[in-house]
């Protein structure tokens, strides 16, 4: 009955996905798209598995279709194997293309320590590595937009603030939240409508996008650098985003993906 109820979930996760592929010329009922976005949000049948050592599986599922990957960390805070990185940049890949890139490990780390903290049974996926992003992080493999199901995403977005040299923003229109890794962190709130495509600097002419926590995002990234966590951890491409006050201005991809909203 459960493998009845994902795949109809999955089905209808793919549907969405497909009716945004020409993004640009179509588009899907704001109820509709609420209806699924509800369906991200809450919370899964999977429970937390934590061992008597304190380590957690971790589990990243795609909502595109991607798959899911189940990993266990080597310690109670996370660091991942060859292996492991591997199979969650599967999960992290580009649907569009089909191609996936070793995802940096930091981010990977971040995202679980983001699941240990509210103890999730997973969490999904919206958009990862993005190769046409160009001079994003997304196209770096240093992003994600992600969903912790039965976790209100302010509350996501407030644990990941906490994390030093991240990029965190909150789509509350289209329903997820944006993490990435950087050398100097940056927050912000995109109340943009889902589906559009304006760029980041349109979007704050326009009051969509507004810069917020200037000052915690100096206090997290001074406590991170006290405590000798690296700001990247070592992806294949050593480039840096055209901008790093500027790297959602592509994120809106999403919306030819799985969401009509980009992260």
């Amino acid at each position: 009955m459960r493998t009845g109820r994902t795949a109809t979930w999955l089905a209808s996760a793919l549907l969405l996905a497909t009716s945004f592929a020409g993004a640009q010329t179509r588009r899907i009922s704001l109820s509709a798209y609420r209806a699924t976005e509800q369906r991200w949000h809450a919370p899964g049948a999977t429970t937390a598995q934590i061992g008597p050592d304190g380590r957690m599986l971790f589990r990243l599922t795609s909502i595109n279709g991607l798959g899911t990957a189940e990993v266990m960390p080597e310690r109670q805070d996370g660091g991942f194997d060859d292996a492991a990185c591997a199979q969650l940049s599967r999960v992290l890949g580009d649907r569009r293309s089909g191609t996936h890139a070793p995802m940096d490990r930091r981010l990977l780390e971040v995202i679980y320590s983001i699941a240990r903290h509210f103890e999730a049974g997973q969490v999904r996926v919206v958009s990862g590595y993005r190769p046409e992003s160009h001079g994003s992080n997304h196209s770096l493999g240093r992003a994600a937009d992600i969903v912790v199901p039965g976790v209100p995403d302010e509350e996501v977005a407030a644990y990941a603030r906490s994390l030093g040299f991240v990029g965190v923003g909150v789509y509350p229109r289209s329903g997820f939240v944006h993490v990435d890794v950087r050398t100097r962190s940056f927050f912000w709130v995109d109340r943009s409508a889902p589906g559009r495509t304006t760029r980041r600097r349109s979007r704050r002419r326009h009051g969509g996008l507004q810069e917020v926590f200037g000052t915690q995002a100096q206090q997290a990234d001074a406590r991170a650098r006290a405590a000798g966590i690296s700001p990247l951890g070592g992806t294949a491409n050593t480039a840096a985003p055209t901008s790093p006050t500027e790297d959602d201005e592509s994120d809106d991809e999403a919306a030819e993906g799985s969401t009509p909203g980009g992260g």
